[in-house]
């Protein structure tokens, strides 16, 4: 099995699951001392709490200088990237491609009695992970907006600061953000600006607006300050 494994014909499969290992073990630990390998990826920007007052400063952020082509966003948003945790997304598509590849080569060394080369099992394995990214991210992504809690009614965070995570948010195209109840209990939703033509980068306050389906519309703290004073 171990020579099985580090062939060269397997040596893909076998980096990419070694580094689902590494990350489930760093998390393990994290989670032992009290920490998460997901906060601390993050910026120490992001692992502020926000607050509810609706005077809050809006913090600054660095604006980016490129936008991604439209297509690129509709792939990124059909691959789920915008709904998954980043650490669960790439666990996803590692172990996906990983135990593609080495099913290829499994079944290839039963039936066959030889290992593919990497330039037949690679399309494989890409094509079941790209597939394992839409359904299987997309079924895990609705197991977790099943998590919201109880204490506070969905509704009851209209009006609250959220602070926007991974990835851009445009409007038809949500991103994750991190908002905290009046229980201090933190929430993951999906956000969009309310406006065409507005994007929120990652780590942008904004104000939760309007509820539609799953996704929150919202306007940034600045913004909506202007329009409560006019």
């Amino acid at each position: 099995m171990v020579a099985f494994m580090l062939s060269q014909e397997n040596l893909p499969y076998a980096i990419s699951l070694s580094l689902v290992l590494l990350f489930g073990l760093l998390e393990s630990l994290s989670l032992v001392v009290g920490t998460s390998l997901v906060s601390l990826l993050q910026s120490p920007e992001q692992n502020e709490t926000p607050s509810f007052n609706p005077e809050l400063q809006q913090e600054s952020y660095t604006q980016a200088h490129i936008n991604p082509s439209r297509p690129l966003l509709r792939f990124a948003s059909w691959l789920c990237i915008h709904r998954l945790p980043v650490l669960i997304w790439f666990s996803l598509a590692l172990s996906s491609f990983a135990i593609a590849g080495l099913a290829v080569n499994l079944v290839s060394l039963g039936l066959l009695m030889g290992l593919q080369p990497q330039y037949t099992s690679l399309p494989v394995a890409l094509l079941v992970m790209i597939l394992s990214c839409h359904f299987l991210g997309e079924f895990i992504a609705d197991r977790l907006s099943t998590t919201i809690s109880n204490v506070v009614s969905i509704e009851d965070l209209n009006g609250c600061i959220a602070k926007i995570g991974f990835a851009r948010a445009q409007q038809g195209f949500p991103g994750a953000a991190i908002v905290v109840d009046q229980h201090r209990q933190e929430h993951q939703i999906f956000v969009e600006p309310i406006t065409v033509g507005t994007e929120f980068v990652e780590g942008t306050s904004v104000v939760l607006v309007n509820r539609r389906g799953r996704v929150w519309q919202a306007l940034p703290v600045e913004a909506d300050r202007l329009a409560k004073v006019s």
